[in-house]
């Protein structure tokens, strides 16, 4: 068990409520508003004890910066906005995925990436 502390405590709050994955500066820029001092390396030795102790996952997606998400969220697939970099959260799963599987092949899990332009971004298109 990993010692608490204020600022542990304020990271794992930002994960934990935020409805979407966030990068490690986004959790960094979001928990210094509640308790000031907390630096970028803080934040990483606070998510690397997380992701040991099962509470927080890690989403490595090729060609982005990681992103962090409380490891109690149900299975999901992400939308990246190739604008701003921002990962969102889809909801549900797209079903009978494993009939593209060739035959004797077994799936064990699988991540699903949108890629496109959010909300945001295309308004300033």
């Amino acid at each position: 068990m990993a010692y608490k502390t204020r600022q542990r405590d304020a990271i794992w709050q930002v994960v934990v409520s935020s409805d979407r994955p966030l990068t490690p500066l986004d959790i960094c820029e979001q928990a210094g508003k509640s308790v000031e001092g907390i630096g970028i390396a803080t934040v990483y030795r606070a998510l690397k004890q997380m992701i040991a102790e099962g509470q927080v996952r890690h989403i490595d997606i090729p060609g982005v910066q990681p992103h962090y998400e409380a490891a109690s969220r149900t299975h999901h697939h992400f939308f990246l906005c190739e604008r701003c970099q921002r990962l969102f959260d889809l909801v549900g799963c797209l079903r009978g995925i494993s009939s593209l599987l060739p035959d004797g092949f077994r799936m064990k899990r699988h991540e699903i990436v949108i890629y496109g332009d959010c909300e945001s971004c295309v308004g300033k298109a």
